[in-house]
């Protein structure tokens, strides 16, 4: 069985350079077709000013090309495509056509002071398609091999050398929720038994295992570091010519990007790098804050004046409802709310929820329309809160969350929001804290200025009660796991009792 699976992974060839030299040369016809087309182009839009040779012109045209070419590599737009997205690709050929168009308008005006316009037209009409070409063959390249891979083909044979059944399944999970990177694990080389793989040996039987199968690629996934035998797995592996990869033993502290920085020659895993970590995200997120609050108090002052002259009538108490709440940092501060309960012992640790009594009817009424949160923009202009991030909670629920809720300090990274991608997906009042966190860490794992401007775009088409119906299909789940819990376990009981007899 072992020789019939080597001699089906020793037939196939490796297909990366070949795929990689394709792509760098497909990239340069791209590039060269493009400029020369445009050179005849301009030609016939500007017959007296353009007056550049063909001889010439292909001489420029192949010199910009092996230019862009070097750069297309430096900047690794022919790394594998196997786990990179689209964006990744799409993003350096902006930056690399950039670049290159920069560097070109500062040659034309150098050579060509008194005739600019002809050359400046050739260029743009060069970057113009060659841009959208070269993108438009990398997404379909990209496309392609994913659903050549999604089929079982152009697949990848990985053999794991793990001991732990948690990293096992860590990796493993990631490997079924992605078909289309196309990795196939073969089995397991371990001296404990992981259940859901084929063990094909111990560790002592690596060095044979990969002269008989040949895989692709080998796996290193330990609970624990030991550096005297991963030293011994990997000098295995590279007599064997087969590359290795190791999945750190702190994998699950990784939400964020990971970013691997130096001390001297000490490589060192940041392992909270965000987006928002960059000093020009982070200005460019406070001045949409400070303009943004600016124009909606402007905006919601008439409503804001009803909304005060109704809490006033609808119950004694101030209008202004002021609780501490914790922020960026873990610090505390004083939020601010139009008040939708009447005044009561609880507000440090209360929660409020669909049927609470303590609300009035003006304040459910408000509630349901997200006008008790109209005064946070002053919470904005003042620093405490953004216009986007996640929720802040009182102190009491934050201690409480804290030690139940993995990750949950996460939040506690950037300034919390008045809405958020946790709020626009429903998320809101007495709803599910671990789906809030898992929102929450995602929006701060992946900001995007754009991201913000639609979560504030779509916020007030989702803050009709969404929290509501979010609560009533998370119970009904519940009911349904419970009923399937309580199924299985009479099942197990009738075969527990019937083993007896």
């Amino acid at each position: 069985m072992r020789k019939e699976a080597s001699d089906k992974m020793n037939s196939k060839k490796d297909y990366r350079y070949l795929l990689s030299g394709l792509d760098k040369f497909i990239d340069y016809c791209i590039n060269f077709l493009a400029a020369f087309v445009s050179y005849l182009i301009t030609k016939i839009m500007y017959p007296a000013e353009f007056r550049i040779g063909n001889g010439r012109a292909v001489f420029v045209i192949s010199i910009l090309c092996l230019i862009t070419s070097f750069f297309y590599n430096y900047y690794n737009i022919y790394l594998p495509m196997r786990t990179r997205g689209v964006l990744f690709f799409v993003g350096r050929i902006l930056l690399v056509n950039s670049g290159t168009t920069a560097f070109s308008v500062f040659v034309i005006y150098l050579l060509h002071q008194n005739n600019t316009t002809a050359y400046i037209s050739w260029l743009i009409l060069t970057v113009i398609f060659a841009t959208l070409v070269v993108m438009a063959k990398k997404i379909a390249m990209i496309s392609f091999l994913r659903s050549l891979r999604a089929r079982k083909r152009n697949i990848k044979h990985i053999l794991l050398v793990t001991d732990s059944q948690e990293m096992a399944d860590a990796y493993m999970e990631e490997i079924l929720n992605n078909p289309q990177f196309g990795y196939s694990v073969i089995g397991y080389v371990g001296n404990l038994n992981v259940i859901g793989l084929p063990h094909l040996g111990t560790t002592g039987d690596l060095d044979r295992l990969l002269k008989e199968l040949r895989p692709d690629e080998v796996v290193l996934a330990f609970d624990t570091v030991r550096k005297r035998l991963i030293t011994k797995y990997i000098t295995i592996c590279n007599n064997n010519c087969i590359k290795i990869m190791v999945v750190p033993a702190i994998c699950g502290y990784f939400r964020s990007p990971r970013q691997v920085t130096e001390l001297g020659n000490l490589p060192l895993i940041d392992i909270r790098s965000t987006p928002l970590d960059n000093i020009s995200n982070r200005v460019l997120k406070r001045i949409t804050d400070v303009i943004g609050s600016l124009i909606l108090i402007l905006l919601t002052l008439p409503l804001m004046l009803f909304t005060a002259i109704g809490v006033r009538l609808s119950s004694p108490g101030p209008i202004l409802f002021r609780q501490t709440r914790v922020g960026r940092n873990n610090r505390e501060f004083t939020m601010y709310k139009f008040r939708s309960m009447r005044v009561n012992d609880s507000e440090t640790t209360g929660w409020s929820t669909e049927n609470d009594p303590r609300k009035t009817r003006f304040g459910a009424f408000i509630r349901k329309f997200a006008l008790d949160e109209l005064p946070q923009f002053f919470n904005v202009l003042k620093g405490d809160m953004s216009l986007v991030g996640p929720r802040p909670e009182v102190p009491f629920y934050v201690e409480k969350f804290k030690k139940e809720v993995p990750l949950y300090m996460l939040k506690h990274t950037l300034r919390p929001g008045i809405t958020g991608l946790a709020q626009v997906k429903g998320l809101r009042g007495d709803t599910s804290i671990q789906a809030r966190i898992d929102e929450d860490i995602n929006y701060i794992e992946n900001w995007t200025f754009w991201g913000d401007i639609r979560i504030m775009l779509i916020t007030p088409f989702c803050a009709v009660n969404r929290h509501e119906k979010y609560a009533a299909k998370e119970a009904e789940a519940e009911q349904r796991k419970a009923r399937r819990q309580g199924t299985s376990h009479s099942a197990s009981e009738g075969e527990k009792n019937g083993s007896e007899f």
